[in-house]
């Protein structure tokens, strides 16, 4: 599967996940968000806008596009050989970098072995033996499946 592929997939997971959102609004923790769960920063033109702001499709899907390229790097630092990795394990890992970053996925260490080794039904029971799996509901259950399903 091609990176592009793989994006195009979890941008499908992402959106049934996080919404798809035209104005800026409050996530769950309180925090400014557009579009396809994009908390907005400083960096961004948005910064000042007041809830309810309308966004543009075009900068929603240009947002996304970025922040799914930090998720995939960050998944392909967190994990050796990425691309190797069966194709349901990598938008496992791709969604879970974008919903959590780098820095909270790499702390699912059981887990990143066990993907390392290619036993995935492992990896699954790892991602379910965590606080994040307990938070994100559905979610967390919808990626757990898929991750005992992956097929190297």
């Amino acid at each position: 599967m091609t990176k592009d592929e793989l994006i195009e997939i979890v941008k499908e997971d992402l959106v049934r996940h996080e919404g798809y959102v035209t104005e800026i609004y409050l996530c769950s923790e309180g925090y400014p968000t557009f579009g396809i769960g994009h908390m907005v920063t400083e960096d961004d033109m948005e910064h000042t806008w007041p809830v309810g702001t309308p966004v543009t499709d075009e900068r929603i899907l240009d947002v996304f596009r970025k922040d799914c390229d930090i998720a995939y790097t960050d998944a392909c630092t967190l994990v050796l050989n990425f691309a190797g990795q069966a194709p349901d394990a990598q938008r496992v890992l791709v969604n879970m970098a974008f919903n959590l970053g780098r820095n909270r996925l790499s702390q699912f260490k059981n887990m990143l072995r066990y993907v390392n080794e290619g036993n995935y039904l492992m990896a699954a029971n790892e991602m379910i033996d965590s606080k994040w799996y307990r938070q994100v509901g559905r979610r967390s259950q919808e990626l757990v499946d898929i991750m005992k399903e992956a097929k190297a």
